[in-house]
């Protein structure tokens, strides 16, 4: 109402000046309409559309055939431009072009100042189509049944607000949560979640994970505030972190979004048992720098004490006053609190929302006023600027001190949650069940824990001790550090040989070049080797020998050369290469591998040395994943894709670059775009990668993979088979599609065969999506999908060779995503060496190669090693009578 009030106000005052400065606007009506160069208080019909708006200017036209047109002018009461402003200008902008028979391209808003905003329209008239048609339905066919009820954030400002908010108490909706969306409620109702109660019981604790190096990203868990409403306890996901003092200070701000104006600042100073309240109050705009200063003031009074607040609207305040005076108050800013961050998915109170009136609420805070609300001190704010009332003024000045009180008590109950969290009964942890135990309790439960934990296969080794005392309870003794009695590095036999080779004595002294001589002192090393046979691998022990040389001047001795070079090392290249094939090719874990030697070869290897063979081979052919990388940027196209893996309890992202021939992989910790844009800078080909936006910034020509599409239309027409629109849109999509593909597999991606379909496409875009109003909200979502990428949908017509489908990436990505279903999840220290790795075992693959003989021969490119084609058809075995 407010609103509106100032809206007639501007509007009239507007209108006043316009006709000052031209005279020869005319009220718009049939006659005067395409007469006049200006028309003023115009109200629009066309069907059943009506709309008004205060100005109509005639329209430039640059062409003598062209219609003559207007264009609208809208005032608002408002002091900035608002989108629901926009859509009502796009809303006068369509009837008044179904009267003149041409769209408007542009429009003007008029804000409180009297500044005109110039609108494009064009690009908008297609997003308030769907909402019109909608409109036309319900006048045409009144709705039977009211929608369903969803309360959104605008309701705050709806008259039906408490009967709605009353009906959906009654049906314990969805909605009545916060941060419940639309979507959201769909993805439940699909699963028969329909009320919080029911909610409530989907909440599961999370499964504890070892220590990670960075911490997990909180999220708030509407199954857990839901669950807290049932048992109308406060449950703790983590605990909140927050540091009192002796002296606080609690901040709250009153503003104006709309004028950008802070009119109220609210300070709570608490200094041990005495509270005081400092209310810094704006009577115009020009007071605002004042009280700022005075509010800077009194803070700077108490220069060690935290300045708490609620929400994110205190510290923008902060932060563009700031800006705004120029006052040089960044240590103070640095000084503030948000005590919503520091329960936001840690602390959940039995409350629909985690604003401070519902919390507050609920730990015993009050409001005087039953209406006090942020929008409702903007009305307050409003009557009192129109009638200068002292009492608007106290309740005003009320709602910000009982808001400040209210935080203060917040912060104290978060203190108390912290100290009692585990004495309370209305207090749970989300992960773990209170265990309320006596002395003697907690002296019989680790009894009885210890036999439980001794429970296992090797229990002569490990008696249970029944015996335990008190103190035993909560002291452990550390366990000693080093590797254990039986590592198999301890009790090693010498394997007798099965070659002798005796190296050549070193010539010169490796520091000051001078000849060696020969001694009778002998340098001997055993290497454990693999001969490739054409049945596969035979192991055989080598001895190295050879006599050391003498340095006369140095005065030290010297081993020979390959001897050297050998340095610690057991297991020949040969060996490890076996060993890191077993890992990579055939995914076998660490403990597995470590008997497979055991058994095949009868040698003793630990896990940690198989970690360091991957490690070292990584550093090994570093150089030929430079050479991989050089080759898939002189290829005609590439495939690029990126996928989620589990790493010590926190997800980061491989992405992997492949033109079907050579495949590399990168990590990066989040799914940010940078890595592709630093990966292929400077790269002319064309990239096929799937509909992830992060590509879409990349300057080359692209190719979106037609497969993901498909399969999404596929999977969204089996979950909605009665959406007769969508149906008939997928039905269009298959008919112009299928002659392409069929196209394909009879000639090849051919551009002489392919690029006869440009005209199908035209033809399909004009008939199903250029200028389509639809009414489903599936078919909605594969328009605008299309109207995206018509570009880059349909690249593979015009040049030859370029796939259609993105599926040479998922095929280079599906080998780690089968490994971390084995695995569980990787290790940050060893990950980059496996992704070095894995990279050439996927160009291996690709070439048909063998990984194992690639290792084994030492050769740094793929492409130069020679290797027999891997037989893909199984042969018949002969059977023998």
């Amino acid at each position: 109402m407010i609103l509106e009030e100032c809206r007639e106000s501007n509007r009239a005052q507007y209108l006043k000046t316009f006709l000052q400065f031209h005279p020869e606007a005319r009220q718009c009506n049939t006659k005067a309409f395409t007469k006049y160069e200006f028309l003023v208080n115009a109200t629009l019909r066309s069907e059943r559309l009506k709309a008004y708006c205060a100005v109509l200017t005639k329209a430039d036209t640059s062409s003598a055939n062209r219609r003559i047109s207007y264009k609208p002018t809208i005032v608002t009461g408002t002091y900035s431009v608002t989108p629901e402003q926009k859509a009502r200008l796009l809303f006068v902008g369509l009837v008044l072009g179904q009267i003149q028979k041409q769209i408007p391209v542009s429009g003007q808003i008029v804000d409180m100042n009297g500044k005109v905003h110039r609108v494009q329209l064009e690009s908008g008239y297609k997003s308030i189509k769907p909402l019109l048609k909608v409109l036309q339905n319900w006048c045409n066919i009144p709705p039977s049944e009211p929608p369903d009820l969803i309360l959104n954030k605008y309701c705050s400002s709806c008259q039906f607000q408490q009967i709605c908010k009353k009906q959906a108490e009654q049906e314990n909706n969805l909605s009545l949560l916060d941060r419940m969306t639309a979507k959201t409620i769909q993805k439940y109702n699909k699963r028969g979640i329909f009320t919080v109660q029911q909610l409530s019981y989907l909440f599961k604790p999370r499964r504890k994970r070892k220590m990670r190096k960075k911490p997990e990203p909180i999220k708030h868990s509407l199954e857990l505030q839901a669950l807290a409403i049932r048992e109308q306890k406060i449950y703790i996901q983590e605990m909140p972190e927050l540091t009192r003092q002796p002296v606080e200070l609690f901040l709250d701000i009153e503003g104006i979004p709309d004028q950008r104006l802070y009119y109220l600042i609210g300070l709570l100073v608490c200094d041990g048992g005495k509270s005081i309240q400092y209310p810094f109050w704006v009577n115009t705009q020009e007071e605002e720098e004042t009280i700022w200063k005075q509010f800077l003031s009194k803070v700077n009074e108490y220069p060690e004490a935290p300045i708490f607040h609620y929400g994110s609207y205190e510290s923008k305040a902060f932060h563009e006053l700031n800006k705004r005076y120029s006052n040089n108050s960044e240590e103070i800013e640095k000084r503030l609190v948000n005590i919503n961050s520091a329960i936001f998915g840690k602390v959940y109170f039995p409350v629909f929302s985690n604003s401070l009136k519902e919390i507050g609420v609920y730990i015993g805070a009050s409001w005087t006023s039953e209406q006090a609300s942020g929008l409702q001190s903007l009305v307050w704010r409003y009557r009192w600027e129109k009638s200068q009332d002292k009492n608007l003024l106290q309740i005003l000045l009320n709602y910000n001190r009982e808001d400040c009180q209210a935080l203060k008590i917040l912060v104290d109950k978060i203190s108390e949650v912290k100290e009692s969290a585990k004495l309370k009964n209305n207090i749970e942890f989300a992960n773990q069940s209170q265990k309320m135990a006596t002395e003697t309790g907690k002296l019989i439960h680790h009894q009885l824990e210890s036999i439980i934990k001794s429970s296992h296969s090797n229990y002569n080794k490990n008696k249970v001790t029944i015996s335990v005392r008190e103190e035993d309870i909560s002291e452990t003794k550390p366990r000693k550090r080093g590797p254990k009695y039986n590592h198999p590095g301890y009790h090693r036999i010498v394997p007798r040989p099965d070659k002798f080779v005796q190296v050549p004595m070193r010539s010169k002294c490796p520091k000051c070049q001078s000849p060696l001589h020969e001694v009778e002192k002998i340098r001997e090393k055993i290497i454990i080797d693999l001969k490739v046979t054409k049945s596969g691998f035979q192991k055989r022990i080598i001895k190295y020998f050879g006599s050391k040389g003498y340095c006369q001047q140095c005065h030290k001795f010297f081993n020979p050369s390959l001897i050297d070079e050998l340095g610690n090392k057991l297991f020949s290249h040969s060996f490890q290469a076996w060993i890191v094939n077993q890992r990579l090719m055939l995914r076998l874990p660490l403990n597995i591998i470590e008997q497979e030697i055991q058994e095949l070869f009868n040698e003793t290897i630990s896990q940690g040395s198989i970690v360091n063979y991957i490690k070292n081979f990584s550093e090994f052919y570093s150089d030929s994943e430079h050479i991989l990388f050089e080759k898939i940027l002189a290829s005609p196209f590439v495939h690029a894709d990126e996928t989620p893996i589990n790493i010590r309890g926190i997800n980061q992202y491989v992405w992997t670059f492949t033109d079907g021939s050579h495949v590399i992989f990168k990590l990066t910790e989040s799914r940010e775009s940078e890595i592709v844009h630093k990966t292929l800078h400077g790269y002319s080909g064309i990239l096929v990668s799937d509909f992830y936006g992060g590509y879409d910034s990349l300057p080359c020509k692209q190719q979106k993979c037609w497969v993901h599409l498909l399969r999404d239309i596929n999977d969204d027409l089996w979950k909605s088979p009665f959406d007769t629109e969508y149906e008939m849109f997928v039905l269009k999509v298959q008919e112009f599609i299928l002659p392409i593909f069929e196209a394909i597999d009879k000639y090849g991606l051919k551009r002489r065969h392919l690029t006869k379909f440009k005209k199908e496409v035209n033809r399909f875009y004009k008939n199903n999506i250029n200028d389509r109003s639809y009414h489903s909200e599936l078919v909605i979502k594969y328009q605008k999908r299309f109207e995206r990428y018509q570009e880059s949908l349909f690249t593979f017509l015009e040049y030859d060779s370029i796939p259609w489908h993105n599926n040479t990436a998922e095929r280079a990505l599906r080998h780690i995503a089968i490994q971390e279903k084995i695995s569980g999840a990787f290790f940050e220290s060893g990950i980059t060496a496996y992704l070095t790795l894995l990279g050439i075992l996927q160009t291996c693959r690709f070439q048909e190669k063998s990984f194992l003989k690639f290792l084994v021969s030492g050769e740094k490119d793929v492409d130069a090693f020679k290797s027999p084609k891997i037989k893909k058809r199984t042969q018949t075995a002969k059977s023998h009578t």
